[in-house]
């Protein structure tokens, strides 16, 4: 073959990338911009009805609604660096006074344990489990471990948790969360509460961190309402989640009698599902409460002022671009391939159409790679024919008017509302130096996916071959010191 018959088939195989990429990110694309517009006529009606924020219930009512029993989980490996602070500042900023908190800890891992003993030694609420196994086990493991302690504590002190709750041990929580979950799940009138998860970064420029929190915002804000609405499934985030005693005697009976399943990196997506079929009720929570905290005005001056702020959960996410890969890895192992695995497919269209959404990573994110190597190809061919002009011309690539060319207009569109409601809810959680980051942060983050998605099907395909489930594959975590905390006070 001849130079050029060898540049013929490369070119070629680069339309046939074309085609592909142009046509998944179509697909994906109007996808996306279905939930767009659902979710703004969904806001519309909402206003026209003038209904306000799930529940109905202003602030004092919810501070002044009796308190029931209620335990906090908290899994622990290898979290020596962060979990008495975590404990300690849970302690001091939750307003419930009804609380016991049990901290999953493992036999090896006596650092870690070291920790969790200098603050139960102040705190008599604060309870210890050792798991039965020596870890890395997974994080369902752990938690099955502590919840069994907490069995014991009912039987042995004769009271009753009206509801579970758990948290990892980087979080900073919210001071009015547990008076949420008492009201909402507490009440019997949930079975799941989830309330939206809020990265938090130190420097904005660091973009492994950043884009994090720009997907959660917009998932959390925008996502989840309309996955809610048109499934009723509510997936948990793994953190921040509150579960009835029927959710937890339920998700006991399914599992053969252990609550969290162990087979999956995600048990709580899998919860989610399970309760969902079994006809329980799951909510997704996002409570504005008005708030006077300290903020940066125009000049850049701290002034108190009263704004409004929603019931979270924050922590700090991998800055590292490995470790953001490994942390996103997991998910896709447990969402896209464990979660095909073990859910499928359902009968309900609705749901299925959730599904899918979640699945197709699996296709966009090669899509999105493809697409960045055909653009830089007919770059670099655009700028080949600037500097010779008198070169050997190709036959036009993407002929105007073609099917593809149209798909292309599409998709340029598609990408325009992306931008835009990316921007929008970053703006509207952060501020206006963040939105206009998260629009390089898009990029960013597309390269950490597809990266993830990668060695998501090398982990999951390895242990499918030993014939072994994925084991806890944390990163590390960092918890802020006392005084890089502010807690708002209630106006």
């Amino acid at each position: 073959m001849e130079y050029v018959d060898y540049l013929s088939l490369y070119w070629f195989i680069i339309k046939i990338l074309t085609i592909f990429s142009v046509v998944i990110l179509f697909i994906s694309g109007v996808d996306d911009f279905f939930v767009d517009m659902y979710y703004w006529v969904q806001r519309f009606f909402r206003w026209i009805r003038g209904k306000k924020e799930y529940p109905d219930i202003t602030v004092d009512e919810l501070i002044a609604y009796p308190e029931r029993p209620l335990a906090l989980m908290v899994p622990a490996w290898d979290e020596a660096v962060v979990i008495e602070k975590m404990l300690k500042n849970t302690l001091r900023t939750f307003q419930y006074d009804n609380l016991h908190i049990f901290v999953g800890t493992y036999p090896n891992d006596p650092a870690t344990q070291e920790k969790v003993d200098n603050v139960t030694a102040i705190y008599s609420n604060v309870h210890k489990v050792v798991n039965k196994t020596p870890g890395p086990t997974t994080k369902a493991d752990c938690l099955n471990n502590v919840i069994e302690t907490i069995f014991e504590y009912e039987r042995l002190k004769g009271i009753k948790f009206a509801c579970f709750t758990y948290h990892d041990s980087e979080d900073i929580v919210h001071p009015l969360e547990l008076k949420l979950a008492n009201y909402v799940v507490g009440s019997g009138e949930k079975d799941l509460m989830q309330i939206p998860v809020v990265p938090l970064t130190r420097n904005p420029w660091n973009f492994n961190g950043t884009h994090y929190q720009d997907e959660f915002i917009e998932t959390g804000f925008k996502d989840m309402i309309v996955r809610e609405s048109i499934s009723g499934y509510v997936p948990s985030s793994g953190v921040a989640t509150s579960f009835s005693p029927k959710a937890i005697e339920t998700l006991s009976r399914l599992n053969n009698g252990v609550v969290f399943n162990t087979k999956s990196l995600t048990e709580d997506y899998d919860i989610g599902y399970r309760l969902l079929k079994e006809g329980l009720n799951l909510a997704f929570v996002t409570y504005p409460i008005k708030v006077i905290k300290k903020v940066k005005n125009f000049w850049g001056k701290e002034e108190e002022r009263e704004v409004i702020e929603y019931i979270v959960s924050k922590g700090y996410f991998p800055t590292k671009f490995q470790q953001a890969v490994r942390q996103k890895a997991r998910w896709m192992v447990g969402i896209v391939f464990q979660g095909y695995r073990d859910i499928g497919w359902t009968k309900s269209l609705g749901l299925n159409y959730i599904l899918y959404r979640d699945r197709k990573a699996i296709f966009t994110h090669p899509a999105n790679l493809f697409a960045y190597i055909i653009l830089a190809n007919l770059v670099g061919l655009s700028l080949y024919y600037m500097l010779d002009d008198s070169s050997w011309h190709f036959p036009e690539f993407i002929p105007e008017g073609s099917w593809i060319w149209t798909l292309i207009a599409f998709n340029a569109l598609f990408l325009g509302s992306r931008l835009f409601h990316r921007f929008y809810f970053v703006s509207k959680h952060y501020d206006l130096l963040q939105a206009f980051l998260s629009i390089p942060r898009l990029v960013w983050g597309n390269f950490v996916n597809m990266k993830a998605l990668f060695a998501a099907f090398k982990r999951y395909h390895s242990a499918k071959e030993e014939k072994k489930e994925v084991k806890w594959d944390k990163t590390d975590h960092e918890f802020p010191d006392e005084d890089e905390i502010e807690i708002a006070k209630v106006a």
